[in-house]
């Protein structure tokens, strides 16, 4: 029993990942211990400086007389929901084990101070401190720092993927001579990548190309699916953007709501038909495999459904603005409203009698 634990987090386990070593850590030793077998797998590592900086902290406050235990938790990887829980089931265990009420926080950067709400739900915060590698000021560790920044798969998908999109879609607009069109298509792409951050979709695109490469490594049908899914919504966002153009050059200057109806007009049933191609290359792969597959047997249908409700929608939108009969568009929205509940229903009802 405790009452005070020095806590150094390490929320991407590469504690686990590196040096193989299961989290909790508990004591001074072990921490030790564990921090030089990390040193040794990867000196550049700034967990390293963060356990021996709660050893610090521990032998100051030992040397106060307090009883004070020092201990290192791990998240995992997959940083985020997956990562925090693991945490938490940690410092469930140290609560159990140690009973500690108070705790000092020790940490490398922002990034593990996400879990503090954590932390903060079963002990009582005393300090947060925060390590920080001491660098050379020249430009030459400068130059060093960031390759080895770069290095680092986490920071060189955020960093570098976004950078190669912006420059190869603008060169490729530079050489047919359509410069103007490669700036709109950068702020195009940058706010969708921004989206899917704020959003974290990020995961959903990573599984998407992680997916496409275990289906050609491994034979599978739904490689070809894929393909087609992502060609059709290629040509989805051209059609979209072909329309926008048009609506752009009416007499009559269009809002930015006519703008964005008139893409998603252009390109609905190309992604649609993506989304189709997707579903139905996993399908087959799971009667191959003898899996189960008849609740995706739903996703077509639903695709189909948002399809229809956002196709009319728009072509009601567009007569609004002076883009096509008003009167047919009021048409077409309530035929695809009932069109789209009818074929949602032929989804989920044979589903339901079936579970």
């Amino acid at each position: 029993m405790v009452d005070k634990l020095v806590l150094a987090i390490d929320r991407d386990n590469d504690l686990g990942r590196k040096a193989g070593i299961a989290s909790p850590v508990v004591g001074r030793e072990a921490n030790i211990n564990a921090a030089v077998k990390l040193a040794m797998a990867d000196p550049e590592d700034s967990d390293v400086n963060t356990m021996f900086g709660a050893v610090k902290i521990y032998d100051e406050l030992k040397q106060k007389g307090e009883n004070v235990e020092v201990a290192t938790v791990c998240g995992d990887e997959s940083v985020g929901v997956i990562s925090d829980s693991k945490i938490a089931e940690q410092l469930d265990a140290l609560v159990n084990r140690l009973n500690a009420e108070r705790v000092v926080i020790v940490t490398d950067g922002s990034e593990d101070e996400f879990v503090l709400p954590i932390v903060s739900s079963r002990f009582r915060i005393d300090a947060v401190s925060r390590i920080v590698v001491k660098q050379s000021r020249t430009i030459e560790s400068t130059y060093f720092m960031i390759k080895r920044m770069l290095n680092d798969p986490k920071i060189a998908k955020m960093t570098l993927t976004p950078l190669g999109i912006i420059f190869l879609v603008y060169s490729v607009f530079l050489l047919a001579r359509y410069p103007e069109w490669g700036t709109g298509t950068i702020i195009f792409v940058i706010g969708f990548y921004f989206l899917i951050k704020a959003y974290g979709l990020e995961d959903i695109v990573e599984e998407y190309f992680s997916t496409l490469k275990k289906a050609l490594l491994e034979g599978r049908m739904s490689f070809i699916a894929y393909v087609i899914s992502a060609i059709l919504v290629i040509i989805g966002a051209i059609q979209g953007f072909n329309m926008l153009w048009n609506v752009y050059n009416q007499p009559v200057a269009p809002g930015v709501i006519t703008l964005i109806t008139s893409f998603i007009y252009g390109s609905i049933w190309w992604v649609v038909g993506g989304g189709i191609a997707a579903t139905l290359g996993k399908i087959f792969d799971s009667i191959l495999e003898k899996k189960p597959f008849i609740k995706q047997l739903t996703i077509p249908f639903m695709l189909i459904s948002s399809g229809l409700v956002l196709w009319g929608a728009s072509i009601f939108i567009l007569a609004g603005s002076g883009v096509g009969d008003q009167h047919s568009a009021l048409q077409y929205l309530l035929m695809s409203i009932l069109g789209a509940v009818l074929i949602t229903l032929m989804a989920i009802v044979p589903l339901t009698r079936r579970a």
